[in-house]
């Protein structure tokens, strides 16, 4: 008998496989994620409808909608969320269930109720009891209002007829929120319940009222109607979910007729372990659904952080989990799935945890839902890409994320594109290539440079001066910023370093890390974990770290991070000289040092060929940090925005 040898990419990704009677086409579910896309009203838009079309053409078996709310209660939890808490709402979602149907995709939907995390922070403001989470108490000043047992038995109600109406749009699955901190994990959790009724106290009496809401779903629908469970592994709270209530959890939740246990973890509070940044590790609750895993029948979904096709498809292959779950990465790149499943990885734009695009500067604002590598998420329709109708000869000017993204855009829109870069393409995130917590920085660098290679845009390796690019119509200035140099004095002989220079061979047994913005403490962590057996000291001269526009999971983690690595911080404490030995303190004292990070921000670098090339009538666009120092985000979008209208 011969045996046939599968030959498809990540194969474990590609099995087609089965939720209750559902059958999927492969083993990849787009995970439920807001994008703030809906009518104030709940009812969805063009732009919701064209959101989920993208995902289910990029290939994925299952892609479930975002979180929704089922009453006109309390349970909406953000702006412009998508609702079912009226027969209204159904007529949208039945649209929206046919387009993405149209691709070949399975759709669900999750249903929730915010509970103490109501981003709206608006009266009236329910959850099990009191206990409070700051970030939404600080909105409107409200906390929340412990539900009564009437409201409860409503509630499990409203959880019935909107999984009643999900059915009636002829949406394939319907999941329920029970994690990540919203109402019904405020019941699970000992951290946010202190009842003292038959909900709450025991774990008997804390999984009550989710029980009642599955039990509920099953009256209201047909049993073949697929019922999902969206949980926390634990919430990480010392006081909160353990794994052994969670493992009893499931059992008992498979016994009232849940077909998929979902499996995510932490909540808002913990929230870097809600939406892993990148100082976390990929796929950190693998530790969790593997103890679900062994303990249920039906199929369990991993979910968090999976990012790549090779972490994804190496879960299945375990037996770990059955299906895998990514949310971010897809917002990255829809085609995640067809790209892995036809051996494209490598074109996959990646996610990099970076939480910027999506949630600082997207839905943290009151804006929807964006993200720093895919400047056209929700937006296919406003910014399509055109083949421009006058071709030129175009010269970009540096290789770094902006200019590798311009290389590669202009390349497609029919423009002839020369790409200078002397010193290898990468720009100041070559460094990402020498330290391992850099991981996912360097996914999006490789990934861009492939970009380039594939197309086969020209790479000239040396400095574009006024005599090289005098041939082409339009130059891309993408030359980056500067590091600042106002800052301690350095002595004559003296080598410093920066965070973006530093390599793992060259730091010695002392590190002094000067100035305590992000670059500074993402420095001195990066050394800390990487390299134990360096002592590492972060000086800052004003009274807190982190003191710009810094992204939120940041501002919130890298401080505690930093401690927890070992990591010796001295705010209020200036730095002035750098010596031989170290570096000397205003306060008179000199920190012994064979390694001085100097992280003193970037400032923008103004390049002197623009006003030659300009004056020789030539245009010239900047890009990029060359026009103002920021972040990923910055880089891709002024690449991208900038080269639509050349």
């Amino acid at each position: 008998m011969s045996t046939t040898v599968s030959t498809t990419p990540f194969a474990q990704l590609a099995r087609p496989g089965r939720i209750g009677r559902l059958e999927l086409r492969n083993r990849v579910v787009k995970s439920p994620q807001a994008t703030a896309t809906a009518n104030p009203d709940g009812t969805v838009t063009q732009r919701t409808v064209d959101h989920y079309r993208r995902l289910g053409e990029g290939g994925c078996g299952l892609v479930m909608l975002e979180y929704t709310y089922v009453d006109d209660d309390a349970s909406k939890a953000i702006h412009n969320q998508i609702g079912l808490s009226r027969r209204e709402h159904v007529a949208g979602l039945g649209w929206l269930a046919d387009v993405v149907h149209s691709t070949g995709a399975k759709v669900g939907i999750q249903l929730a109720h915010g509970g103490r995390q109501k981003f709206l922070g608006t009266r009236p403001l329910k959850s099990a009891s009191t206990s409070s989470w700051s970030e939404v108490e600080a909105v409107e000043g409200n906390v929340p209002v412990p539900m009564t047992v009437v409201e409860i038995h409503q509630l499990v109600r409203d959880f019935g007829v909107a999984a009643r109406r999900a059915y009636e749009a002829r949406l394939d699955l319907v999941e329920v929120h029970a994690g990540h901190g919203y109402l019904l994990t405020n019941f699970l959790s000992p951290h946010t319940n202190d009842r003292t009724d038959r909900y709450g106290g025991s774990f008997e009496n804390r999984s009550r009222i989710l029980l009642e809401v599955v039990d509920e779903i099953r009256r209201s629908v047909p049993r073949d109607f697929p019922l999902s469970i969206r949980l926390s592994v634990v919430d990480y709270e010392p006081d909160g979910i353990t794994i052994e209530e969670t493992v009893e959890l499931c059992r008992l939740l498979q016994e009232h007729g849940v077909d998929v246990v979902h499996a995510s973890g932490g909540h808002h509070a913990t929230m870097e372990w809600e939406v892993s940044p990148w100082y976390m590790p990929r796929a950190p609750h693998r530790w969790g659904w593997e103890q679900i895993k062994q303990a249920v029948s039906i199929p369990v979904i991993a979910s968090g952080s999976l990012v790549a096709p090779s972490v994804a498809d190496e879960i299945l292959e375990s037996g770990g989990a059955d299906f895998v779950s990514l949310g971010r990465a897809m917002l990255a790149d829809p085609d995640w799935t067809a790209k892995a499943l036809t051996g494209r990885s490598a074109e996959i734009t990646p996610c990099i945890r970076c939480n910027d695009g999506c949630l600082h500067r997207g839905l943290n604002v009151g804006r929807s839902s964006g993200c720093s590598v895919n400047p056209v998420l929700n937006e296919d329709r406003s910014f399509p890409l055109e083949l421009t109708r006058r071709p030129r000869e175009v010269a970009v000017v540096g290789g770094g994320v902006a200019g590798m993204r311009s290389a590669a855009l202009l390349h497609d829109r029919g423009h002839r594109v020369t790409l200078f870069e002397p010193e290898g393409l990468g720009g100041v995130l070559r460094f990402t290539r020498h330290w391992e917590s850099k991981v996912d920085l360097r996914a999006l660098v490789d990934h861009l440079e492939h970009e380039v290679v594939r197309r086969g845009i020209p790479v000239v390796t040396q400095r574009a001066g006024v005599d090289e690019l005098e041939s082409f119509e339009t130059v891309v200035l993408a030359t980056g910023a500067q590091d600042r140099e106002a800052g301690p004095e350095v002595a004559p002989g003296v080598t410093t370093t920066t965070p973006a220079s530093v390599r793992p061979e060259d730091v010695g047994s002392s590190v002094v890390v000067v100035g305590g913005g992000f670059q500074g403490c993402e420095c001195a962590l990066r050394i800390a974990r990487e390299l134990p057996g360096a002592s590492v000291t972060l000086v800052e001269q004003g009274d807190a770290l982190q003191q710009g526009d810094e992204v939120f999971t940041d501002l919130m983690a890298l401080p505690r991070l930093l401690v927890e690595a070992g990591v010796d911080v001295r705010t209020g404490t200036r730095a002035t000289a750098v010596t031989a030995t170290g570096v000397e303190l205003a306060a008179g004292s000199t920190l012994t040092a064979d390694t001085v990070v100097l992280a003193l921000g970037r400032r923008r670098a103004d390049n002197p060929l623009r006003p030659v090339l300009e004056d020789r009538g030539q245009q010239v666009v900047v890009v990029g940090s060359a026009d103002r120092p920021g972040r990923v985000f910055d880089a891709i979008h002024t690449a991208f925005f900038a080269g639509r209208q050349l």
